[in-house]
């Protein structure tokens, strides 16, 4: 079927953001130690962390208290995401691309693991929310990406069924969830990784998403 629908990722996919991602681990990390006695490694990812405090907690038998866990996170990784707002800048070639993209009856979302707060004003001060549909965050849903709960979500709002959709992003999480939602992938090049740790993930590879409609031949 013809494609209906792409789902981006937020941060270094379509604007470098400049959060400082040292700084939410460093603030998980103290919260962990001090509220849990978890000693995580700094170099693992938030989502890493966070499924690690999950599962102390479940296997203490504390499976009530994770909501609690979950929303003091979330307020760390908040605080540290609502600094980085004004400085915010689109990637070059992610304006021509999307406008492109709806040019040809594309609806476009956004699915991301900052919070709402910050994407809807993240996607306000580059100008960019006024070419997007359908926006999923985070704090939006109990699972966020790379659970593909959010991406049925996306899907159900504009529309579209898994033939007809796909997402974009720069990490393998955005992969992962792709895959877990039954949906092609296209990674690129914007974010941390490079060529060839992308390119393991087994989907396709351009180095910006200035690039996508021609792959996509748009």
């Amino acid at each position: 079927m013809p494609l209906k629908a792409v789902i981006f990722d937020l941060d270094h996919t379509l604007i470098r953001s400049h959060i400082d991602f040292m700084e939410m681990r460093t603030g998980i990390v103290n919260y962990l130690k001090q509220n849990l006695s978890i000693q995580p490694d700094l170099a693992k990812s938030t989502y890493e962390m966070t499924l690690q405090a999950v599962k102390f907690m479940e296997e203490r038998g504390l499976r009530e208290k994770v909501p609690s866990l979950l929303q003091d996170l979330n307020e760390i990784m908040t605080d540290v995401e609502m600094k980085c707002v004004s400085n915010a800048e689109v990637i070059d070639g992610a304006f021509q691309t999307i406008k492109r993209l709806k040019g040809a009856g594309m609806k476009i979302g956004i699915l991301t693991r900052s919070c709402r707060k910050y994407a809807d004003q993240t996607l306000k001060t580059t100008g960019l929310s006024e070419l997007i549909d359908e926006v999923a965050a985070r704090d939006d849903g109990e699972k966020p990406k790379p659970d593909p709960s959010q991406v049925y979500w996306l899907m159900e709002r504009m529309r579209v069924g898994s033939n007809s959709v796909i997402m974009v992003g720069d990490h393998p999480i955005d992969s992962l969830c792709a895959k877990n939602a039954g949906i092609g992938f296209v990674g690129v090049l914007t974010g941390s990784w490079g060529k060839e740790q992308v390119e393991k993930l087994g989907s396709t590879v351009v180095p910006s998403v200035k690039e996508l409609p021609e792959i996509l031949g748009v």
